[in-house]
């Protein structure tokens, strides 16, 4: 008895949707099952292409086999989702076509296509540093999620217009001054989903005082931003709801100096705080409607391990914070090494947090510290502190 082919069955949006979710390699390879099959392929929402080519041979069949599925493309149908993740840097002779204008030319493409994800990431010729970013996608008015990894943004930045943005994940990008950043963001008037790693800068020259006036991310709700390795500018992102940041100690008097009101901030994560007291203590200041706090003290090194004082004194602000008297709620230490200005710190809070339900400890330390913190006067009766132990070897 012969089974039946009960997926072959299904209506052609159905098969679709099942093959969007495969690379498009193996999509393709679905033409062979059956006449049912044959066509589907050029007509699936997503286009997914992924490969590091090392050596010519390997290059020219990849670009073949991309630019083969761009021309068999049934133009009845929009690519809602394109993802290109491209590594090539070996090679020496001048083709007629650089790599990079045939990528921009697939890129053209499906912005006239209708596109509505993006996530490119191109690594070409190391020696040349960043590849340019196509200018198509900057005036792309369906895309809604952006993500781009690898790229330069040249000075003379066409003018960004990018109505239904509302995801941009910038990672290892090259912009020639902060204030191109900015035009960048500020080109993305409903975006509400930020993420930031590596954004490197020449000069860190920004906006003008009338143009940060006018500058203005409402809708965002959301940011993830790495102060690690750049100084990004904070202001751009002071209407959010929920931030992470990461910082590095070697920036924190820079970050200082720029700590913009908060005044929707309800959850905040410092990533990497290295201990930096007086760095915490003017965000907390500067965000009054807190409700969540998480703390990360700094990166899995020996370095950390090792230490046994703090690279900063703890001291009691001459004034307590809105967000700790008010409004938050909870409160995350993550890496805690039970150091001096780390017991402070939570003493500090269960003091003075009169509306706090929980705080829980992740204790890396090789002390016992629940006896040292359980003890400590709370501002809050209803407050939970959960002490975990998990010490390092």
């Amino acid at each position: 008895m012969v089974e039946e082919d009960i997926i072959s069955t299904l209506p052609d949006l159905i098969l679709r949707h099942i093959l969007s979710f495969l690379e498009t390699k193996h999509a393709v390879t679905t033409s062979i099952l059956s006449k049912r099959w044959k066509n589907l392929y050029r007509s699936v929402p997503v286009l997914h292409f992924k490969t590091t080519a090392t050596d010519e041979a390997a290059y020219f069949r990849f670009i073949n086999f991309v630019s083969s599925v761009f021309l068999s493309r049934d133009l009845a149908f929009s690519v809602k989702t394109f993802h290109l993740d491209f590594t090539y840097h070996d090679y020496q002779i001048i083709y007629p076509r650089s790599p990079m204008e045939i990528v921009t030319a697939w890129i053209n493409v499906i912005v006239l296509l209708g596109v509505e994800c993006i996530d490119l990431c191109v690594e070409l010729e190391k020696t040349i540093g960043f590849t340019k970013l196509p200018i198509s996608i900057l005036t792309c008015n369906t895309l809604v999620v952006l993500n781009l990894h690898c790229f330069g943004v040249e000075e003379a930045l066409s003018p960004v217009d990018l109505p239904s943005l509302k995801i941009l994940q910038l990672d290892n990008i090259w912009f020639p001054k902060v204030r191109d950043l900015m035009l960048f963001l500020n080109g993305c008037p409903i975006l509400e989903d930020l993420f930031t790693f590596n954004v490197l800068f020449d000069s860190e020259e920004s906006l003008t005082y009338d143009e940060w006036k006018s500058f203005c991310l409402s809708n965002l709700i959301q940011a993830n931003i790495d102060c690690f390795f750049s100084h990004f500018p904070l202001k751009a992102v002071h209407n959010v709801h929920s931030l992470r940041l990461q910082i590095h100690h070697d920036k924190v008097n820079y970050l200082n100096d720029f700590i913009p009101t908060f005044h929707n901030l309800t959850k905040l994560e410092l990533n990497s705080l290295d201990y930096g007291w007086q760095f915490l203590i003017k965000v907390l200041n500067h965000s009054p409607k807190l409700q969540e706090l998480n703390i990360d003290q700094a990166h899995l090194n020996k370095e950390t391990w090792t230490r046994k004082d703090d690279k900063e004194n703890w001291v009691d602000p001459d004034v307590v914070p809105q967000c700790l008297s008010l409004h938050l709620r909870a409160c995350n230490l993550f890496n805690f090494l039970g150091l001096p200005g780390e017991l402070l710190l939570a003493r500090y809070i269960l003091k003075h947090a009169r509306v706090l339900q929980t705080m829980d400890i992740m204790n890396v330390g090789l002390a016992n510290i629940n006896g040292l913190i359980s003890s400590c006067p709370r501002a809050s009766a209803t407050c939970e502190l959960t002490v975990y132990d998990s010490p390092l070897e």
